[in-house]
C-alpha cells in the first residue's frame, strides 16, 4: 500500500515535492500473527513449567504443614514456639517419605541474617533414595525475611537443615547474632501450580526477540542499531523487573542515595530509618543475602513498602553529589522524581529509578552504534554483554559513562575517517560535550579526548580553526585531569577509601612520587597480570555485581573475537591506519594507567605491591576502541548484513537471556 504526501509550495515558487513511503501490509500482518503466537507460546511454556505439580495426585497438591512427628532434632530443643537452637550447631531432619516437593518452607523467629545449609536427599532415576547425591542448598536469608523457601522440585526422602552459630550474621555482627535466641517455628510443603510472571516474561522476551529479528531482518541489516535497541530494551526491562529490590550492584546504595538526592531537589530528603538504610551499608540490605525465591522477595518488598517512608520521615541527610556526576544520574533521578510525585511505594520506586538508567543507556548507545562508521557490530556486542546490561539495570554511573564516551568516540571516528569533509563547529561541540558528560563522573578516562588530535589538516577550514580545535581537546584534557589530580597533589587526605582498609592518600603519594620508577614497575605488572581477564575474561563479560557470575564467559569470548575479526564493514571511505591505531593505543594505555593509579592511591594500603579494587567493569569505556585496534580488512566475511547483523544480535541476546536465567531468575524469582 503506497501513500503519497505532497509538500506545500513556498512563496518563492519552489516546486512541490512528493514524499512517498510504503506501508507493507504483509509485514503488519506478520507482526500481529507473531505477537499472538509469542503470547500463546509463553503461556504454554509457563503451563509446561507447572506440569510436574499439576500431574501430582490431588491429595499431594496444596500447602501442607509438616507434623512434629516427622521432624527429628539434634542441637535443638522443642518448645511451645517450635525448635530452639541450644547448641553451637544444630540439625533438624524433616522426613518427607518420598513425596514430590516443589518447595519446602520453614519459618523462624530471629532478627539477624540467618545462614543455614539444607541437605536434600532425593530419589534417583531408579526410584531409590540416594544420600550420595544430596542436593546441597546454601540458604542465606535476609534480615527482613521470617520464612525461607527452598526450591527443590524432586521426590524427597528427607531434608536436613543445619544451622551453626558461627555462621549466623556477618562480619561485625556475628557475636550479637550468635547471642540472640533462634527458634524454627515450623515447616510446610508447598506444591502449588502458580503463574510466575517473570518466568513467563522470559519466554515472551526470548520468542518475541526471535520473531522481531526474523521479521525485521532486512531493516536490521541496514541499521543494526534497531536490533540493538530492541534487544537492550526487551531484556533490560525484564531484568529490571526481575532483579531484587535489595542491593545487587557494587556501591549501589551510594548511587541510589545520590539519585534520590537529585530527585528530591530543592527540598531535600525526608526519610524513615528503613528508607535511609537503603542508602548506606546496612545489614537490612546485606548484598550477600539475596532472596532465594519469589516469596522471599515479596517479604522484602512488603517491608520496604510498609516501612520505607521517603516523604515525611524523620531522617534528613545532607548529601553532596559531585557536580560532574549529576548528568550520569539524571535518567535515574527523573523517573524517581516522577515516582515520588505519584506516591509509589518504595519497592516500585527503586525499580523505576533503575529503569531510568536503562532508558538513558539504551538511547545513547543507539545513537553511538548508529554514528560510528566502523565497528558497529563490535559496539553492539559490547553494549549487550551481560556485565554491560547489568550495569545499566542498577543504580550507578558506569553505564552512562560508557555510553557517552562511546558516542563521543563514534563522532570522532566519523570525522577522522572522512578527511574530505570539513568538520563543523556543531560536530566539534558534540564531541566535546558528550565526552565531558561521560568523563564528568570518572575523569580517569580523560586521555581518550586526545584521539581528536588525529583529525587531519584537510578537516579544517583554515589554520586558525585547526589550532583552536586542537587546543580545545587539550584544554578539556587538562580541565578533567585537574578535577581529580590537583586535589590529591595539593591536599592528599590522610585516609583514603575506608573500604580498602588502612588506606591513606598522603601515605600512598609518598611512595608514588618518591619512587616513580618502582611504582611504574608495580603498575605495569598489575595491568599485565589482569589484562586478559579484564579484556576477554569473566570480569568484563559475566560479572553480575553481588549476584552469581554468569557461566557462559567462553561464549561471550567467542562472540567478541568473531566480531573483531569479521566486522570489517565501514560507512567511511577511510580505515584506521597503523599510526592512528598506535596513537589510540597510547591514549587507551594512559586512561588504563589512571584507572589503576586512582585505585592505588584511594583504595590500596600504602606501600602494597598489589593494586586493590580495580574491576573489569572499569575497562568497559575503553573496550570498543581497544577491540578496534585488532580489527582489519585482512579477513573479509562474505556474508550479507541482513544475516550478519541478525546473527550477531541473536547470539548476544541468547547469551544475555541464558545469563539472566542463571544469575537472576532461577536463584531469586522462582
Amino acid at each position: 500500500m503506497k501513500i503519497g504526501l505532497k509538500a506545500g509550495t513556498a512563496s518563492g515558487g519552489k516546486k512541490k515535492q512528493t514524499i512517498r513511503f510504503t506501508v507493507d501490509r504483509r509485514q503488519i500482518l506478520s507482526c500481529l500473527i507473531a505477537a499472538l503466537l509469542v503470547l500463546a507460546i509463553g503461556v504454554l511454556c509457563e503451563y509446561a513449567c507447572n506440569m510436574r505439580v499439576l500431574s501430582l495426585p490431588r491429595e499431594q497438591r496444596g500447602i501442607f504443614a509438616v507434623a512434629d512427628g516427622n521432624i527429628r532434632a539434634d542441637g535443638f530443643v522443642k518448645t511451645e514456639k517450635g525448635w530452639e537452637l541450644t547448641e553451637e550447631k544444630g540439625t533438624l531432619t524433616v522426613e518427607l517419605g518420598g513425596w514430590y516437593i516443589d518447595k519446602l518452607s520453614y519459618s523462624y523467629d530471629y532478627s539477624h541474617l540467618l545462614n543455614a545449609t539444607a541437605y536434600v536427599c532425593y530419589y534417583n532415576g531408579y526410584g531409590e533414595a540416594d544420600p550420595e547425591q544430596d542436593l546441597v542448598i546454601e540458604d542465606r536469608n535476609s534480615k527482613l525475611v521470617s520464612t525461607s523457601f527452598l526450591n527443590i522440585g524432586e521426590k524427597v526422602a528427607h531434608v536436613q537443615l543445619t544451622i551453626s552459630r558461627e555462621e549466623l550474621g556477618e562480619s561485625g555482627s556475628r557475636e550479637a547474632a550468635a547471642r540472640e535466641p533462634l527458634t524454627v517455628t515450623g515447616f510446610e510443603i508447598r506444591n502449588m501450580a502458580e503463574v510466575h510472571w517473570i518466568r513467563m516474561g522470559f519466554f515472551w522476551a526470548a520468542f518475541g526477540l526471535a520473531a522481531f529479528f526474523w521479521i525485521f531482518r532486512r531493516s536490521i541489516g541496514k541499521r543494526i542499531e534497531i536490533g540493538f535497541a530492541a534487544a537492550c530494551l526487551t531484556i533490560g526491562i525484564l531484568m529490571v523487573s526481575a532483579l531484587p529490590v535489595t542491593k545487587v550492584g557494587y556501591d549501589e546504595e551510594t548511587h541510589f542515595m545520590r539519585a534520590m538526592e537529585i530527585a528530591s531537589f530543592p527540598w531535600g530528603m525526608n526519610l524513615s530509618p528503613a528508607a535511609w538504610n537503603k542508602m548506606i551499608p546496612s545489614l537490612d540490605d546485606w548484598p550477600e543475602n539475596q532472596p532465594g525465591s519469589r516469596e522471599e522477595e515479596k517479604q522484602i518488598e512488603a517491608y520496604f513498602n510498609e516501612e520505607g517512608d521517603y516523604k515525611t520521615g524523620t531522617v534528613h541527610p545532607d548529601v553532596t553529589v559531585p557536580a560532574g556526576s549529576v548528568p550520569a544520574y539524571l535518567g535515574q533521578a527523573v523517573l524517581l522524581k516522577a515516582g515520588k510525585g505519584l506516591g509509589l511505594p518504595l519497592a516500585s520506586l527503586i525499580r523505576l529509578g533503575r529503569l531510568g538508567n536503562l532508558l538513558v543507556y539504551c538511547a545513547i548507545m543507539f545513537f553511538a552504534v548508529k554514528k560510528t562508521p566502523v565497528g558497529k557490530a563490535i559496539m553492539a556486542v559490547i553494549g549487550l554483554l551481560p556485565t554491560s546490561l547489568f550495569m545499566a539495570c542498577i543504580y550507578g554511573y558506569d553505564a552512562s559513562v560508557t555510553a557517552w564516551i562511546y558516542l563521543s568516540a563514534a563522532w570522532m571516528l566519523k570525522e577522522i575517517l572522512t578527511p574530505q569533509e570539513k568538520i563543523t563547529w556543531k560536530s566539534y561541540g558534540i564531541i566535546l560535550v558528550t565526552f565531558v558528560l561521560g568523563c564528568g563522573a570518572k575523569a580517569v578516562y580523560a586521555p581518550l579526548i586526545l584521539i581528536g588530535l588525529l583529525l587531519p589538516k584537510s578537516k579544517f577550514q583554515d589554520k586558525r580553526q585547526m589550532i583552536a580545535m586542537r587546543a580545545g581537546f587539550i584544554l578539556v584534557l587538562l580541565g578533567l585531569m585537574a578535577s581529580f589530580v590537583l586535589p590529591v597533589l595539593i591536599a592528599p587526605k590522610e585516609v583514603g577509601d575506608v573500604r580498602g582498609g588502612a588506606t591513606s592518600e598522603a601515605g600512598q603519594m609518598f611512595y608514588v612520587l618518591g619512587h616513580p620508577l618502582a611504582y611504574a614497575v608495580i603498575l605495569l605488572k598489575n595491568i599485565l597480570h589482569q589484562l586478559p581477564n579484564f579484556t576477554f575474561g569473566k570480569d568484563i563479560f559475566s560479572v553480575q555485581g553481588h549476584l552469581a557470575e554468569g557461566g557462559f564467559t567462553w561464549l561471550s569470548g567467542i562472540l567478541a573475537v568473531y566480531v573483531i575479526v569479521t566486522d570489517t564493514r565501514s560507512a567511511a571511505p577511510e580505515t584506521l591506519r597503523g599510526r592512528q591505531k598506535l596513537w589510540i593505543f597510547l591514549t587507551l594505555a594512559a586512561a588504563v594507567a589512571l584507572v589503576w593509579t586512582s585505585m592505588y592511591i584511594a583504595y590500596t594500603v600504602p606501600g602494597s605491591l598489589v593494586i586493590a579494587g580495580v574491576q573489569g567493569r572499569y575497562y568497559l569505556p575503553v573496550l570498543f576502541l581497544f577491540y578496534l585496534l585488532f580489527n582489519s580488512r585482512a579477513v573479509i566475511a562474505r556474508i550479507e548484513n541482513v544475516w550478519y547483523h541478525t546473527g550477531v544480535l541473536t547470539a548476544s541476546a541468547a547469551v544475555l537471556l541464558i545469563t539472566m536465567w542463571q544469575t537472576v531468575i532461577a536463584p531469586c524469582c522462582l
